[in-house]
């Protein structure tokens, strides 16, 4: 008997998955996120999973062949603004001010059209490293690589004993150019170890090494601000599971969507993983099922996540924002706005908002009981009869209906609604599946894809609440809710491969060289392969993916394209071309594509994968489709029809492959609740999802 373990720590609970190697089967378990220690919520969930399959938690990890850990630690440091380290930056003699200027967008990176249009009302993020701790080196690299100035030891002993002085207990190392010529950064690197040998050091050259000289250096500062944060929690909690039983490597999930060893991790990458894993388990879903394109929706107590599936491929942001601070680490592309089942309702000179405000795990909803007293989108859903006061949420959370009606009645039902409480719950349902609808069709509309075109996956705890309200929004009519939707980023870090990327700038002399791109491939091939090898990964089990960043000539926006293994009869460049041309018509249309214009290569990668080997199990030879049963029925209100409806509820444990439902009618599953509209229709396909389809008329009273 073996079993493989997912966790997922998200900003009210921490999700796990286990799936039994030998069956197929899974269980998923939750517990409140605990901000004062995450590894309390571990511990919580992994008891509460072990429990589910009938075994103590050694018995479990013990049975363990896979342990994958998606973690919301850096995330956490990085939009608190807590328990980050205090950093020491050293550059180049000239460019000390290069990260405070931001170049010249950090007042509004990451901000939407409408905080941008009130510029006054912004302002730059808090400096992770002040002025006072930023260091000049004296040394300096041509764009060649070449050194123009050798690096004076004697000097940067100097500037770093100062920077221990003011308290840095983790540097920042980016020099000018150095990502084509790392000596001089590994250099200070070695005189920082012998002056300060527990300080951990980030190196500009090792986690972004390409073009871009301010988001390099805000990579590696950012990295260094939350390396020692995470790398105390992975050492604590590699060293309870070791002591509970676990006899395999703890693999930590990667937002570029894979896993890597703790050795192997880089912190920055770490950001935004648990979004991520969720990717990583719709495009898994995607093969087994053979559905190429699905619009993936993640809604879980602080944020609403979308991001897009296209021919059975993810999209990668070569550069992303977080709290305003721009990184090169690779990310899967993923847009979310302040809209979760913990997002708060309030009155804004008379309208009715949503988020971006989450009373996350402390104190929660209102309904939870646990102090929270302004009403959340959780509230709203149980007050109109989606949730069910006496079934715990989660198994262990009694919905207090007093304390969510009184919350909606002070703060919405008496301000907006003249004390009606239920119309006050469908206006936040409303508002807040509005917003939800219509990031979905920037996701898609804004990209030039027709949304009509995809399935829409909903996950996440408030997902399956709201997914054919906000996916009705945006002209979609099939939904898919996983299985396992409530802690579908948990079992997304279960099934990941293990991945390590690599990249690097193509300067405009060498975009022409087939050989000297070839050569370019040849270097990130051999360092990407070598650092799974060094995770134990045999050779011959690593893959390898070629990859370029690449524009039009004077265009702005860079297009990531596949680029073919090398054939004979063809070159390199001709290759790049026509997936380039082929990949522009796929984004933007064929009428778009600029044939007598050539395309520049800015930059080329690799992403070298082993595979899991895990993939979501489909039943054989299902049985006849037939009609669910239901354990029972309850009235529910349903904005959409505008009144209360006799609803049918289902257990989801109850459901086989082939069952049908019709709604209104609700499917209970752990952590979570699928509404299924009262013109809508459901049924459970092989790989025990629940697909609902939605009339095109909308819903009727």
């Amino acid at each position: 008997m073996g079993f493989l373990v997912g966790v997922d720590i998200g900003g009210t609970f921490t999700d796990v998955c286990v799936i039994d190697r030998d069956t197929g089967s899974e269980v998923v378990a939750k517990a409140p996120t605990t901000p004062h220690d995450l590894l309390d919520g571990v511990k919580d969930a992994l008891k509460r999973g072990a429990d589910l399959v009938g075994l103590t938690v050694p018995e479990l990890l013990g049975a363990c062949e896979r342990f994958s850990h998606a973690t919301t630690q850096t995330t956490n440091v990085m939009f608190t603004w807590t328990g980050g380290s205090t950093v020491g930056l050293l550059t180049t003699r000239g460019f000390a001010d290069e990260l405070l200027i931001m170049r010249a967008r950090g007042r509004v990176a990451g901000k939407g059209l409408t905080e941008r249009r009130h510029l006054r009302a912004t302002d730059k993020p808090v400096q992770i490293v002040p002025r006072e701790r930023i260091a000049e080196v004296i040394e300096r690299v041509d764009r060649a690589g070449r050194v123009l100035e050798p690096l004076d030891p004697a000097q940067v002993r100097t500037e770093v004993r100062r920077l221990v002085d003011l308290g840095a207990d983790a540097f920042a190392v980016s020099l000018l150019w150095g990502h084509q010529n790392p000596a001089h950064e590994r250099e200070v690197r070695d005189i920082i170890h012998q002056e300060a040998p527990d300080a951990h050091v980030s190196l500009a050259s090792d986690i972004a090494p390409v073009t871009g000289e301010y988001e390099r250096t805000s990579t590696a500062v950012v990295n260094a601000y939350v390396a020692p944060t995470l790398e105390r929690y992975l050492q604590r909690l590699q060293d309870w599971l070791m002591g509970e039983g676990l006899r395999v490597p703890v693999l930590v999930f990667q937002a570029g969507g894979g896993v890597s060893d703790v050795p192997s991790t880089i912190p920055v990458a770490t950001i935004e993983s648990g979004p991520a894993a969720g990717m990583v388990a719709v495009q898994k879903l995607s093969e087994a099922i053979e559905v190429p394109d699905i619009i993936a929706t993640d809604v879980g107590g602080t944020t609403f996540k979308v991001g897009l599936l296209v021919n059975g491929r993810w999209a990668m942001a070569p550069e992303t924002v977080v709290n305003q601070y721009s990184l090169l680490s690779p990310m899967i592309d993923i847009a979310s706005i302040g809209a979760g089942g913990g997002s708060i309702a309030w009155v804004d000179g008379g309208r009715l908002r949503i988020g971006p405000e989450s009373a996350g795990a402390a104190p929660g909803p209102a309904c939870y009981g646990w102090g929270g007293e302004r009403p959340t989108v959780t509230d709203a859903d149980a007050l109109l009869g989606f949730l069910d006061p006496d079934r715990p949420l989660s198994g262990q959370i009694p919905l207090r209906l007093d304390l969510a009606e009184k919350a909606m009645v002070s703060h919405i039902a008496n301000p907006l609604f003249g004390g009606d409480v239920t119309a006050a719950a469908a206006g936040v349902r409303q508002v807040v599946d509005a917003q939800m609808g219509d990031l979905i069709r920037k996701a898609t509309i804004e990209r030039g894809f027709d949304p009509r075109r995809f399935i829409l996956a909903a996950y996440g705890g408030a997902g399956p609440v709201h997914a054919a309200s906000y996916a009705r929004a945006a002209g979609i009519q099939t939904i898919l809710v996983p299985l396992s939707a409530t802690a579908f980023s948990a079992f997304g870090a279960v099934l990941a491969d293990a991945v390590r990327t690599d990249q690097r700038s193509v300067s405009p002399e060498l975009a022409g060289e087939e050989r000297a791109l070839e050569d370019l491939y040849q270097s990130v091939t051999r360092a990407a392969t070598a650092s799974l090898t060094a995770q134990g990964i045999p050779e011959d089990q690593v893959q390898v993916q070629r990859w370029a960043d690449m524009r039009y000539e004077r265009q702005l926006h860079d297009v990531r394209v596949l680029v073919p293994a090398p054939t004979t009869g063809q070159g390199l460049l001709d290759q790049m071309g026509e997936a380039f041309a082929s990949r522009y018509a796929e984004l933007f249309g064929a009428s778009a594509t600029l044939s007598s214009t050539p395309f520049r290569v800015l930059r080329v990668g690799v992403d070298a994968v082993a595979a899991s080997g895990v993939r979501p199990q489909l039943v054989d030879n299902p049985g006849p489709e037939q009609a669910a049963e239901p354990a029972g029925h309850r009235q529910v209100y349903w904005p959409e029809a505008g009144a209360w409806h006799s609803t049918a509820v289902h257990s989801g444990d109850s459901l086989d492959v082939g069952s049908l439902l019709r709604g209104p009618a609700l499917v209970e599953q752990p952590g979570t609740t699928v509404a299924i509209p009262p013109d809508a229709t459901a049924r459970v396909d092989r790989a025990r999802n629940l697909i609902i389809t939605l009339s095109s008329e909308g819903d009727r009273a």
